[in-house]
């Protein structure tokens, strides 16, 4: 679909084939087998003298770990390689919910939210967490302190799929470049990350092009996405306006960029006082929870607080209809970090400071007036989460958000009010288990992007520890803090950035696709070709090649009645080995268009067989547009990707509905991962044990075995079922396959 960036997919995904290239089956079954849980107790952890050890009947080893206000718990594991592992701490919290410190190998530290419990109450926190061969050290120091610990168990973590979702934004008039942009987003996430850099404040140490020109000239190129700050110029209290509309209109109109708009809305700080309409300067204003100013009231018509506020949208909407008008959507970013350190109470900014609830109403109704009162349909709404246990209790809803982001500062320990100046430890993990924690707690309904970031991590980290963030996005230099988070070592080296931003991984300006806000929707052009001359060291004689560009195919199909269109069967003949995808697409215009999208890779014959649900199509279509938006070859030895015409030349309908079965899921637990190619596999070689009415508690069911004929689905279960969805986890198949060799 969007051309540029298909052939560094192809380059992932190749060489996660190659690395199990004819090993799969025999892999799985390993790590099944050398899934063992190591357990730990804390009392026999290395305590500081402040940490006390206490008599529990109702923990494990009869004794707990108690950590008061003060003191540190370390304690050694041991793992037979480096790895990811999943860290489960047994534990509660003294009183109420608590939120404390915890660091692996020296790193620097991470949140650790411990649910409410007592001495028979303990509760299982998971850590997704990289581990490295040998003994390796977890410290945990106390935050908010007050919380008793049992034990520590320490296993091979099986990391959930990264669900690519439907690229669609919850506004269903989005705008077609809006559309495209979303498209594009759910088509990179969870095989590259795109490169952000937030842009300095008007009255900063530096202009605003200072971090720009420093990664292009450390590194050759630009971040792809800008974030800007529209909070000065809609703020009714003081006047301040730096212009970022033209910096929106010049990164993305001329420069092909992608803009993140984020804004820090000031309020009185003594609101009470306050005389709506007057300019009251900004020494006298504030985004932190030092006011009066009610959130709830907020999103009450008639209320003085809504007066304020709307003022502020309004002023705002004038300028995103500027951008309207010219073609460019923005990711929209408002009220961020509402949850702050955690609870109905922690949070640092005025928007959080009555709690969820008065939160939830306040994001809804900057949503409706946004888009049903001015008629702004260019955002894309990005929403901050935490990873504490009440986090979710924040969340608006899959109606009114599009992209789940987590802002992540764990360079620094926080020690002093309005001080960063603390321990700085420079910290390049992935987060892995922050990213899995915030994509399971919504259901994986969202990609999940790093909206604020010191340490953007490295390429290995986030490719080992399989972490997809859809996008990062690095703080600028200086500021009222005076911490440089993109130039400082301690944040992010010099090597570590020139690493990232010249890897195959990391979408930069350069890489993004021409089409990116202007992709057709309806009217698709055909492939073409471009043709080149070259000389060879004969001057007498030349070389004429033709280079084939795929662009994109479209093909009416004629759908069946209603009761009779659950699925259809896309069968494609191209290259042989090619990767090759598209969608179906079907709507009444533009605003409304909707896209199922499909891939596959065809065989050594160049044939592919591909279904699609296309069960909720309304009964209103009689005719979809089968379209193909890319088929191309990728060559391992040359590292490159070379583009190939293929056709569709059949499709069929079946009524085998593929909404009522999860192709895969042969343990039903709603998940498809490598643990039911092992079920299959042990349903296959000890019916007895593992088939439908064996003896093991864990055996495969009547609907589990529905589910794991996945490769030929009605040719009954099999070892290539097992196969099959190995494939799928590398993202080599959709789920059904359709064989295409002949036996």
């Amino acid at each position: 679909m969007f051309s540029r960036i298909f052939k560094k997919a192809g380059a992932a995904a190749m060489a996660a084939a190659m690395v199990l290239n004819g090993s799969v089956i025999g892999a799985a079954v390993t790590d099944a087998a050398d899934s063992a849980v190591t357990t730990y107790e804390f009392e026999d952890a290395v305590l500081s003298s402040d940490i006390t050890v206490e008599s529990v009947s109702g923990a494990s080893g009869g004794s707990v770990a108690y950590m008061q206000s003060s003191g540190s718990i370390t304690m050694s594991v041991d793992v037979a390689s480096t790895g990811m592992y999943t860290v489960t701490i047994y534990a509660y919290g003294v009183g109420g919910s608590k939120i404390n410190n915890i660091s692996i190998n020296g790193a620097a530290s991470e949140s650790l939210a411990i649910p409410e419990g007592s001495d028979s109450d303990f509760s299982a926190i998971e850590m997704s967490v990289k581990l490295t061969a040998g003994t390796n050290t977890i410290e945990i120091t106390p935050s908010w302190g007050w919380s008793k610990f049992d034990k520590l168990t320490v296993e091979s973590a099986v990391l959930p799929d990264i669900i690519a979702t439907q690229p669609y934004t919850c506004d269903t008039e989005a705008t077609a470049e809006t559309q495209s942009l979303m498209a594009y987003l759910a088509e990179v996430y969870g095989s590259h990350i795109i490169s952000g850099q937030q842009e300095i404040y008007k009255y900063g140490p530096h202009d605003f092009e200072y971090e720009f020109e420093y990664l292009n000239d450390l590194t050759g190129h630009y971040p792809a996405l800008r974030g800007f700050d529209f909070g000065n110029i809609i703020c009714p209290a003081f006047q301040s306006d730096d212009d970022p509309t033209s910096r929106v209109i010049d990164w993305v109109g001329n420069r092909g960029g992608i803009a993140e708009v984020s804004i820090h809305i000031n309020v009185p700080t003594d609101f009470a006082s306050y005389t709506i309409g007057s300019d009251i300067g900004w020494d006298n204003t504030t985004y932190s929870q030092n006011t009066d100013f009610s959130p709830a009231n907020a999103s009450v018509e008639g209320t003085k607080e809504n007066e304020y506020y709307h003022q502020a949208l309004e002023t705002l909407a004038a300028s995103f209809k500027t951008l309207q008008d010219q073609g460019i959507p923005v990711i929209f970013r408002p009220l961020h970090e509402a949850e702050g350190g955690g609870g109905e109470t922690g949070s640092w900014f005025w928007w959080g400071r009555e709690g969820s609830q008065a939160y939830k109403d306040l994001w809804v109704y900057t949503y409706e007036t946004m888009t049903e009162e001015f008629g702004l349909h260019n955002l894309i709404w990005a929403w901050n989460s935490y990873n504490y246990e009440t986090s979710a209790n924040w969340y608006p809803g899959d109606d009114y958000v599009d992209i789940i982001g987590y802002d992540k500062y764990n360079c620094t320990v926080y020690l002093e009010e309005d001080n960063w100046a603390g321990r700085l430890v420079h910290n390049d993990s992935a987060i892995s288990s922050t990213f899995y924690g915030i994509m399971q707690k919504y259901n994986s309904a969202k990609m999940v992007a790093m909206m604020e970031n010191d340490c953007f991590s490295t390429v290995e980290n986030l490719t080992t520890e399989k972490a997809g963030w859809l996008y990062f996005m690095t703080w600028y230099d200086g500021g009222s803090d005076n911490i440089n988070f993109l130039t400082n070592p301690i944040f992010n080296t010099e090597e570590d950035t020139i690493n990232m931003y010249q890897s195959d991984y990391c979408i930069t300006l350069d890489e993004l696709p021409e089409d990116l806000y202007g992709q057709s929707i309806v009217d698709r052009t055909t492939v073409s070709t471009t043709t080149t001359t070259t000389t060879t060291q004969d001057p007498n004689v030349t070389t004429t090649t033709t280079a084939f560009t795929f662009k994109s195919k479209s093909y009416t199909v004629t759908l069946p009645e209603a009761d009779q269109r659950d699925t259809i069967i896309l069968e494609i003949e191209g290259a042989a080995t090619a990767s090759i995808g598209g969608g179906i697409g079907y709507g009444t215009s533009a605003a409304d268009w909707v896209n199922l999208e499909w891939s596959g890779n065809a065989d050594s014959d160049g044939k592919l067989s591909v279904p699609v649900d296309i069960s909720e199509i309304p009964e209103s279509f009689s005719t979809v547009e089968v379209q193909i938006w890319w088929s191309n070859v990728w060559d391992s030895k040359t590292e490159t990707a070379t583009d190939y015409d293929c056709d569709l030349v059949d499709y069929s309908f079946t009524t085998h509905g593929m909404g009522d079965i999860l192709y895969g899921d042969a343990n039903c637990n709603e998940n498809v991962d490598l643990s039911d190619a092992v079920l299959i596999l042990q349903s296959q070689a000890n019916p007895d044990k593992y088939g439908v009415n064996g003896t093991d508690e864990n055996h495969i069911t009547e609907d589990g075995m529905t589910n794991a004929d996945c490769c030929d689905p009605g040719d009954g279960v099999t070892p290539k079922d097992a196969l099959a969805v190995q494939k799928y986890q590398l993202h080599l198949v959709t789920l059904p396959e359709y064989s295409t060799s002949e036996e």
